[in-house]
């Protein structure tokens, strides 16, 4: 099927260009999630120290990974931190090339002022080129973050989501005031957010915000947003960053079954929740329909010559109106395959198979956006709507 089809050598760039007053993005970006992991029980389970830190990131830099993913909660801070001290040391030519975008939790936006010095002050910077509402300003999207479960190791309890411990929603209008208003005291050069559905973006477009970005779970296996949030962004302006595009280790091919993935990166509505205990999605998943769909990936991955890293971060910015695609490294060798998939443009041919051999999964998990909270006894708990 693949045999007229040539291996591309030319830069991914995402199908739409930024406009001149957009952000100009790598097309793939560096997650800074694992930043800082103190390593036993956290959630990467490794100790992220500032010597892996600085040859990771120096490393990606100098491979054109220009853009830098962090967020307040990320390691309880210590992301933001060993992510400063790093772009302090680096030569300054590609200091110059570093986009920063970090995020601030819907629980702290009663107060984003103190939220924004306090990440600024652990980036060692005075400006952010991006900074986004993490999550819808709901009780939904607060109680993750909330009560008396966020001291676990590892940071927080991932099997629970505590709605009762929220008694006070910030205004959703008084918090994107106050972000126009930090944007224009020049501490904020755009404004965005992360997972909000269209509901949630058109609450907060009707603050007369400009929302430069909405940064949501994109992938192979994770098509959610096809149904409503990306055509919405699309027409709107938005430009769309994809995490998880590798769904955490199993669009590397590395992972042949359930019990092969660690509990805590199983998490996701594609798994059973009744076993794993870090679950909260509630719902019975689709495991044998999403190892079925990691197979067919890697079937076009052996006839067409790329890897299942190269498909994986490829395939998502062929898609109009995604911008980057943002993935992780604890390795060298993985900032490498990250750096070569960013080189990667994809025929048609195999656009459309990897489509196809998706589909059947995107229809099974449906229009929900939020990976990891679904439908608990009979009632709709997703943060995303």
């Amino acid at each position: 099927f693949f045999a007229s089809d040539v291996r591309m050598g030319a830069s991914c760039s995402p199908k739409c260009k930024p406009k001149p007053d957009q952000l100009h993005f790598s097309p793939v970006g560096y997650g800074c999630w694992q930043l800082g992991s103190k390593g036993g029980d956290d959630y990467w389970g490794l100790k992220y120290t500032d010597e892996l830190a600085m040859e990771l990131i120096s490393r990606a830099v100098e491979k054109k990974i220009t853009y830098f993913d962090t967020a307040e909660c990320y390691s309880q801070g210590a992301s933001e931190c060993q992510l400063g001290l790093v772009l302090k040391e680096l030569d300054k030519d590609l200091r110059s090339q570093v986009l920063i975008g970090s995020k601030v939790l819907p629980n702290n936006c009663s107060n984003v002022r103190k939220a924004l010095e306090d990440s600024l002050n652990r980036l060692g910077i005075d400006s952010i080129d991006l900074y986004m509402v993490h999550w819808p300003i709901t009780k939904r999207g607060m109680a993750h973050f909330a009560g008396d479960h966020k001291g676990k190791p590892g940071g927080i309890d991932y099997s629970k989501s505590d709605v009762k411990s929220i008694t006070d929603v910030p205004s959703t209008g008084k918090a994107f005031s106050e972000l126009m208003q930090l944007q224009r005291e020049g501490l904020i050069k755009h404004i965005g957010v992360s997972n909000f559905g269209v509901k949630q973006l058109e609450e907060a477009l009707a603050t007369g915000v400009k929302i430069a970005v909405n940064e949501v779970a994109y992938s192979l296996l994770f098509r959610a947003i096809e149904f409503e949030v990306l055509p919405f962004c699309r027409e709107h302006g938005i430009q769309v960053l994809c995490y998880s595009p590798l769904m955490q280790g199993l669009l590397t091919g590395r992972y042949k079954c359930v019990g092969d993935i660690p509990p805590y990166r199983s998490r996701t509505r594609h798994y059973d929740s009744r076993t794993n205990k870090h679950s909260r999605h509630g719902e019975n998943g689709c495991e044998k329909l999403l190892f079925e769909t990691v197979e067919r990936i890697r079937d076009i991955a052996d006839q067409s010559g790329y890897s299942m890293v190269e498909l994986a971060l490829a395939w998502p910015l062929a898609q109009e109106g995604v911008s980057c695609v943002i993935a992780g490294a604890t390795k060298a060798s993985q900032v490498d395959s990250n750096a070569s998939a960013a080189k990667t443009s994809l025929s048609g041919n195999v656009i459309r198979a990897l489509s196809e051999a998706t589909e059947e999964l995107k229809k099974a998990l449906g229009p929900n956006i939020d990976m990891y909270q679904g439908v608990v006894n009979g009632v709709d708990t997703s943060r995303c709507f």
